[in-house]
C-alpha cells in the first residue's frame, strides 16, 4: 500500500510540474507581446516598479499559501530574468532608471 501511494504521489508530482511548464510557456508568450509593444513604443525592458508590485503580490502568495518568502522570490527572479531576455530577442533596450 505504501508503494502504491508514493507511486500515486509522485504521478500527481510529475503533472503539476507539467502543468508548471505549460504555465510558463504561456507566461514567455505574454513577456514577447509585452517586449514587442515596449520595442514599438520605445520603452525600455526594465520598470522597477513594476517589479517591486509583483514582488509585493508574490509576498502576500507565499504568506497565503504559507510557501517560504525565499523560494517564491527565487522563482519570480529566474522570471522576470527570463522575461528580460526574452525582451532583448526582441529589440527592447535599455532600462529605468531607479
Amino acid at each position: 500500500m505504501e508503494e502504491e501511494s508514493l507511486d500515486e504521489l509522485r504521478e500527481e508530482v510529475k503533472k503539476v510540474t507539467i502543468e508548471i511548464i505549460r504555465l510558463a510557456g504561456k507566461r514567455m508568450t505574454l513577456v514577447g507581446k509585452i517586449g514587442e509593444i515596449k520595442r514599438q513604443k520605445k520603452l525600455p525592458i526594465e520598470n522597477l516598479k513594476v517589479e517591486a508590485r509583483l514582488r509585493q503580490v508574490v509576498a502576500e502568495t507565499c504568506k497565503k499559501y504559507n510557501i517560504d518568502i525565499d523560494f517564491g522570490f527565487e522563482i519570480l527572479n529566474f522570471l522576470i530574468h527570463e522575461a528580460k531576455r526574452a525582451e532583448k530577442r526582441v529589440g527592447v533596450q535599455g532600462h529605468l532608471p531607479t
